[in-house]
């Protein structure tokens, strides 16, 4: 494809069970894009899927690299006037290039709608959104779009983070004055956590990450407007994720560390 108007970006490893169905998602938008995957080292399958999908169009580079990272660089090998990013275990639905290009020809950064699917009792929970200048600061990347000259005027994700790269983007975009879209149309299904182990790990370093991410922007912290649980909404998965989670938090401070062990 020449010079699509949106290229997607996906960093991806070890995503051998779920990528084939990303890929036969994205191949098969209502709305052509082109498509971006950088491979992080996989070993499990992923890069023969890869290279199965270059006729069908998909780009792909192998780099050992972090998320964040691995975005950036696959926006350098954009020239497409929108940049969208999923995950590799993520599937967004036909119409969801058509809705993101929409919402970007008026704005500069867009979010989609995330619905979780897998195991109940995690795929449940919802996220603790901070909102900053009127808007979720924490919708993920996962279903993020962006005008490619307002990610390259901001610096891109910021590697130095181990987790929240991306609420970290979200913040200094909206906090340049960009204007924002939220998509409800642009859906992406996403799969939780298959069990306690990874679910507990995630939540740890997405704990640390928040740390992180408050030490980074302590300046305008008391900005943000946090949300809080509802009581009906607290669980015992909940209570588990909130511990694991301030954990994270406390390790940052006391131990912290320059890359996520993965």
């Amino acid at each position: 494809m020449d010079n699509p108007t949106a290229d997607v970006v996906i960093t991806v490893l070890n995503e051998g069970r779920n990528i084939r169905k990303l890929l036969e998602s994205l191949v098969s938008q209502k709305c052509s894009c082109g498509i971006i995957v950088v491979d992080a080292g996989s070993t499990d399958g992923t890069t023969e899927i890869l290279k199965e999908f270059e006729s069908r169009g998909i780009k792909y580079v192998s780099r050992k690299c972090t998320r964040g990272e691995g975005r950036n660089i696959g926006v350098s090998l954009s020239s497409a006037e929108f940049i969208l990013f999923t995950d590799g275990d993520a599937v967004p639905d036909y119409k969801w290039a058509c809705g993101m290009i929409n919402a970007l020809n008026d704005h500069d950064i867009a979010w989609g709608r995330t619905e979780t699917i897998g195991d109940g009792k995690f795929s449940e929970m919802k996220r603790v959104p901070l909102y900053y200048k009127g808007f979720e600061a924490t919708y993920p990347s996962m279903n993020m779009g962006i005008r490619r000259s307002v990610f390259n005027e901001r610096g891109g994700f910021d590697v130095k983070l181990i987790t929240a790269e991306d609420i970290d983007l979200n913040i200094r975009v909206l906090g340049a004055g960009a204007k924002g879209s939220y998509c409800p149309d642009c859906i992406v299904m996403h799969n939780t956590r298959e069990n306690l182990k990874s679910f507990a790990r995630q939540a740890f370093w997405n704990g640390y990450g928040r740390a992180q991410l408050k030490r980074k922007h302590k300046e305008i912290w008391n900005e943000f407007r946090k949300d809080y649980i509802k009581p009906e909404e607290i669980s015992l998965a909940w209570i588990a994720r909130a511990f694991t989670a301030i954990l994270g938090y406390i390790s940052f401070i006391i131990f912290p560390v320059r890359h996520h062990p993965d």
